[in-house]
């Protein structure tokens, strides 16, 4: 009976965070429905996404690629970069790291070209986590040491911290606990600058650290730290769930059996909601199933060690499929690329329609000033105006012209493309001042004529009423 009380308050304390979890994706939903500016939308997918990365990556991909495409649209970079951040994270906890790595990669190419910063340094983040899962830790750090020089950059003071314990953590993982020490107590200190509370994940680290060297009542203080500052959040429930596997860990070193157990079943508890099947699930299955061997509670220990392989049998099923997988994803990239490449050539047909019309519109103009002209006695002042205005519509309009081109040429560097200008400017002025100086003698002259004629016409017209 004890036993069912405890499980039964395990499972109301995941359904309560599941349920705040679930109204925060019901309000981002019903942002998404009444949002009508694409960049916005862009971002709640993104968010959404985030969302549903832990416990359904299937959804959490669909709706990345849904704002990958809208990004794509839009010509949004920064979300172009955002959603494939948001895929690859989806993508990583299935075991399908390449396919995560691609997607990291190509955000981080996109957020250096747009000079993005914090974006650049979260993809470098990702990237360390992919090493990580992959078992080169010191890559690893590598990568995280490059996004925590641009984090401590711009002053981002919570993702410096979140880096350092992860710089930790991965130094825990390599048995270098003195290093990981220095890292987590690096990541306190750094968020306790700037957030009150204790800071739960370099306290969880630290408890991990305490674990492993055999610090137990240090260690069992930082988890109930951790355990606290994370239930306040109520966000990052795997963290909680990190706190009750650290301590069932360390009561079983104390044999402590029925305190390893209660904890060991809360963090399972929380796993399981969250993911139902992944390696996390395995990993504490089997350790339940084992503390339950220990005390000869054979049908709980079969009962977990079942879950625990449904779970593994789903991860190796996932990476069966992750060929299909990424089959799929180069099919849905091909996709938004054959779209946008259709979109482009629309786009570039509707400018080169309008470089011929600008082109006729300025040859039009020239002829009917030049034939209108012909009746029109046109004064010296207003042929030089006419001529600059002239000048500057040609400069512009080779400008337009030229500019995809020049943009590629020089790499978009302003410096040359200003030099290039004035060049370009430096050859018209000469010939500006030619075609000025013949344009005002042909239209001297023409004057001239019209003046003659009418006067030719006003002596003809006085003589014609002398005779009369």
């Amino acid at each position: 009976m004890k036993k069912t009380i405890l499980l039964l308050l395990a499972v109301l304390f995941v359904i309560g965070e599941s349920r705040a979890q679930s109204r925060v994706i019901d309000s981002l939903k019903a942002l998404l429905k009444k949002e009508k500016r694409d960049t916005a939308r862009v971002n709640l997918l993104c968010d959404l996404a985030f969302l549903f990365q832990p416990a359904k990556p299937d959804t959490a991909i669909k709706l990345g690629f849904e704002a990958l495409s809208l990004a794509n649209r839009i010509h949004f970079s920064k979300g172009e970069a955002n959603s494939l951040n948001r895929i690859g994270a989806a993508y990583n906890p299935t075991g399908n790291s390449p396919k995560a790595m691609e997607c990291f990669l190509q955000a981080l190419r996109i957020n250096e070209k747009i000079d993005n910063p914090e974006g650049t340094a979260r993809n470098l983040g990702n990237l360390a986590l992919v090493y990580s899962d992959e078992g080169d830790q010191h890559r690893a750090i590598d990568y995280d040491f490059q996004a925590l020089k641009i984090f401590e950059r711009i002053n981002q003071k919570l993702l410096s911290s979140v880096t350092l314990t992860w710089i930790g953590r991965f130094y825990l993982i390599l048995a270098q606990y003195d290093s990981a020490m220095v890292y987590a107590q690096k990541g306190y200190a750094m968020e306790k600058r700037f957030r009150s509370g204790k800071p739960a994940r370099p306290l969880l680290l630290m408890g991990h650290i305490y674990l492993k060297t055999g610090e137990l009542n240090l260690a069992l203080e930082c988890f109930r730290s951790s355990l606290s500052s994370f239930k306040q959040g109520r966000i990052y429930t795997p963290g909680i769930s990190d706190c009750y596997q650290g301590m069932s860990e360390l009561y079983d070193r104390q044999q402590k059996a029925d305190s390893a157990l209660y904890y060991a079943r809360k963090a399972f508890a929380i796993s399981y909601d969250q993911g139902k099947f992944t390696a996390d699930v395995d990993f504490k299955g089997s350790y339940l199933s084992g503390l339950y061997q220990k005390r000869g509670v054979t049908d709980s220990a079969y009962h977990y060690i079942i879950l625990a392989k449904a779970a593994k049998d789903s991860v190796t099923s996932q990476q069966r499929l992750n060929q299909y997988q990424s089959l799929g994803f180069d099919e849905k990239l091909r996709q938004i690329e054959l779209a946008n490449t259709e979109q482009k050539a629309e786009e570039e047909r509707r400018h080169n329609l309008q470089f011929a019309g600008l082109a006729v519109a300025i040859l039009t103009f020239l002829i009917l000033f030049f034939a209108l002209s012909r009746t029109i006695i046109v004064k010296e002042n207003f042929i030089k105006y006419f001529n600059v205005v002239v000048l500057l519509a040609v400069f512009e309009f080779i400008n337009l012209l030229i500019h995809p081109y020049l943009a590629r040429l020089t790499h978009e560097s302003p410096p040359l493309m200003l030099l290039i200008l004035i060049g370009i400017g430096a050859l018209l002025v000469p010939l500006h001042h030619k075609l000025e100086h013949w344009i005002a003698h042909v239209l001297t002259e023409k004057n001239k004529q019209i003046r003659l004629a009418a006067a030719k016409k006003t002596i003809a017209h006085l003589e014609g009423g002398k005779n009369d």
